[in-house]
């Protein structure tokens, strides 16, 4: 029997990929606040400093901001993804045998997938990551990380772009400001829509207006795709 997938009769899940302080959370909470309110959504790291509340390995890890390990970190990501569809995780895949994993994963699950791929300078990142003041954000393990990034995350991005029968790939430039960054995703999503909805949709249950107290057009820009795609979605429901 087919299945309808659940976003936009496209996606069955998002995966963000990005370094921390890229901002990838601020980009999570524009897609529910402005589009997806009930999407289900997590971060990798966030669900590992909970899990080290109770497991000193991964505990020392994450305070050191060493990769846990890949077995985990895959058998973490498929018990999210399988409980919570359609859902977002953040930070996932981070390197090349995590990226096979999650191929294997979306082949075997019959999914197609949004992989989000955010950029970020690394000054901006340290801006950021000093300006939250968490404990795991000194520089010694910002680098470390920076590095870490900068070394796996070309292979991983090389091994998505084999399947494009599995995913569907958006690239970000997260140095700008969040309201900029979230319209790019979202012109980038109509690109990806199929062009079919579109002329069906004469009745668009959405408005454009600038509010008061904005001071870029950009808000206004986001309320009004993300009305048109909420439009499509309902009429997908009603079908």
């Amino acid at each position: 029997m087919s299945r309808k997938p659940l976003l936009l009769e496209k996606w069955d899940f998002i995966v963000l990929l990005g370094e921390s302080g890229g901002g990838k959370g601020t980009l999570v909470q524009s897609m529910k606040h402005y589009w997806l309110p009930d999407l289900h959504s997590a971060s990798m790291g966030d669900i590992f400093r909970t899990k080290a509340a109770d497991n000193p390995e991964i505990k020392d890890l994450t305070a050191r901001g060493i990769l846990v390990s890949d077995e985990i970190t895959c058998n973490v990501f498929r018990e999210f993804a399988l409980q919570h569809t359609p859902g977002l995780i953040d930070g996932y895949p981070r390197n090349r045998q995590q990226a096979i994993d999650l191929i294997r994963f979306a082949k075997e699950n019959h999914w197609r997938v949004l992989v989000v791929d955010l950029h970020c300078r690394i000054e901006k990142i340290i801006e950021r990551l000093l300006s939250r003041k968490r404990q795991d954000d000194n520089l010694t393990i910002v680098y470390k990380r920076h590095t870490d990034h900068m070394n796996l995350h070309p292979s991983v991005m090389e091994e998505i772009r084999t399947r494009p029968d599995l995913f569907d790939v958006i690239t970000l430039d997260g140095n700008q400001d969040a309201e900029i960054v979230f319209t790019s995703l979202l012109l980038s999503v109509l690109r990806l829509v199929d062009m079919l909805y579109f002329y069906d949709m004469t009745q668009i249950d959405t408005t454009f207006q600038v509010c008061d107290n904005e001071t870029t057009i950009n808000p206004a820009i986001n309320r009004w795709v993300c009305g048109f795609l909420k439009s499509i979605q309902k009429k997908l429901k009603e079908q």
